[in-house]
């Protein structure tokens, strides 16, 4: 799936930004697991779960969704 999102200039984040952070929020939300996110970011899971803190979110297993989905990845 392709994506275009147009922001004002004004909106200063770069493209890798945007990426990390939509990342992180399907991550914690159980949409993808941690090693899809890896693949998508072309990242280790250590890098990714370094980058979790900046977009407010945790590296730690937090709900049974997501432990499921990680164990099936």
């Amino acid at each position: 799936m392709q994506m275009q999102l147009e922001l004002p200039d004004s909106v200063n984040v770069d493209q890798r930004y945007i990426q990390e952070a939509l990342m992180a929020v399907l991550y914690s939300s159980g949409k993808v697991s941690a090693h899809q996110a890896c693949q998508i970011l072309n990242m280790t899971r250590r890098s990714f779960d370094e980058i979790l803190p900046h977009y407010g979110f945790s590296a730690l297993i937090d709900s049974n969704d997501n432990l499921d989905i990680e164990l099936s990845a």
